[in-house]
Order: structure tokens, then sequence, then C-alpha cells
């Protein structure tokens, strides 16, 4: 079972629904993934057999609802302003999450994806992840990828391979952590794991959600591209090798 521990810096740590309605979201994902989920002072954290996976949030009004990625740094607030000298902007400036369990940050890079920081006190991210239910993946989305991977490798440091299908696999002190995809938008794209991507698939439309691509193969297990019943854009793969995760 992968059970993370303490993350690198950069590496994507967290995720959290930024929700219309709450009560909506609860049903939702505890239906498709079988969450459970414990109201803290501010938001909600969604548990996997009694780890804590993912976040919700009441998203601010007129916004949709979404999720994001949130990356693991040391200072949340050097990293801000890392962002800033950077070119990017910081969105909403470092807060403490409580209860006492460390900072938080919103920013956006230099073509406006909008990422998180998460400076960890009593935890630093996800407690499992590569499982199905469980975070798996996030992929940075940008219609020019040469201007993203320069501005992540300035603030976070990011080694990167050769570009393949329009990506390029992002590295923290030598393991593959994420990656960085040409595409029209700009955003992170979150993937949860599935046992059986056409099975979740299913029940992604009996809850009311949409399927927006797939399910297909690919080299990472089957991946179909979903939307929850409020309107937020997510992936399920089949669970690939915890490997790709550098958490120590």
């Amino acid at each position: 079972m992968p059970k993370a521990g303490r993350y690198h810096e950069g590496v994507p740590c967290w995720v959290e629904l930024g929700a219309v309605d709450l009560g909506r979201a609860r049903r939702f994902y505890g239906g498709l993934f079988a969450w459970e989920f414990v109201d803290l002072p501010g938001w909600t954290v969604a548990t996997l057999r009694g780890a804590q996976v993912a976040g919700l949030t009441a998203g601010p009004p007129g916004t949709g609802q979404s999720w994001t990625t949130y990356l693991a740094v040391g200072d949340a607030a050097r990293t801000a302003a890392a962002v800033r000298e950077a070119g990017g902007r910081v969105l909403r400036e470092p807060y403490e999450v409580p209860p006492e369990q460390g900072w938080a940050a919103l920013a956006a890079d230099p073509a406006g994806a909008v990422f998180g920081l998460r400076q960890g006190l009593l935890w630093q991210g996800a407690g499992l992840v590569d499982e199905p239910a469980a975070f798996s993946w996030s992929e940075q989305h940008s219609p020019d990828p040469d201007t993203a991977r320069d501005f992540y490798r300035r603030v976070f440091g990011y080694e990167y391979g050769r570009e393949s299908d329009g990506a390029t696999v992002f590295r923290v002190d030598g393991l593959p952590a994420g990656d960085i995809a040409r595409r029209p938008g700009a955003g992170w794209a979150v993937h949860f794991g599935a046992a059986d991507t056409d099975r979740a698939v299913e029940q992604v439309r009996e809850l009311g959600g949409t399927v927006l691509a797939g399910p297909e193969p690919t080299p990472f297990g089957r991946r179909a591209v979903v939307r929850d019943d409020g309107g937020a854009a997510f992936t399920l793969v089949g669970v690939p090798s915890a490997e790709r995760t550098p958490a120590a």
C-alpha cells in the first residue's frame, strides 16, 4: 500500500476541490470513491481507510467547480516570492491551514494555470497515493510549454527529459513527479487511480457526471477524462506504479 510521507520540494502532494455545493460534492465523491469525510474549521477532509486523500472547500461564488493541485514547499512565503520573480502571480498570500496543519497559498504561472503551495507541519499532504480512489498524478497544461518549463524550473528546480507526444515529464531529485503537456488551455489536471476504469466511468454517469474522453489504453493504464456533477474535470487512470511518487 503506497503511503505518502514527507514530500520533496515541488512534488504534487495534495488536491483540493473548490465546490459549488459541498453536500452535493460529498455525495458524488463518496459514491464514486467510497470516501468518508471529516469536517474541520473552514474545510472538509476526504479520507480513505483513515488516511487523508483530498480536501473540499466552498469555492468562491461564480467561479464554478474545479480541482486544484498543491505542490509541496518548505517555506510558502519564500516560494510565493519566487513565483513573482519568475513571472507568475500570487492569488492568495500564504495563510495558516487549521487546525495547525501548516501553511498554504494559491498562485498562477505566466499562462494563468492555478496551483497551490502546501507547507506542512503535522502532515505533508495525501496519506495514500497511487491506489484506487486516491490521487495518482498531476499534469500541467500550457499553450506555451517552453515558458511553463522555464517558470517551474526557476521556482521549484524541476529537471526535464525529452519531450514525447507533446508532454515532458518533470523530475524532482531524479524521480518522475508529474508532467507538462502542450494543451490549448492552461491548468493542472488531477488524476485519480481506478481499479477498473470502465466500471468507474459507468459510476460517474450513474452519479450524474459526464465522460469527456475515453476510456482508452495508455502506457500508464486505461484512462478516461470525466466531469463530476458540479462541473469539475478530472482523470481516471488504471493504478500506475507507486515508484512515480517521490515521497520519502
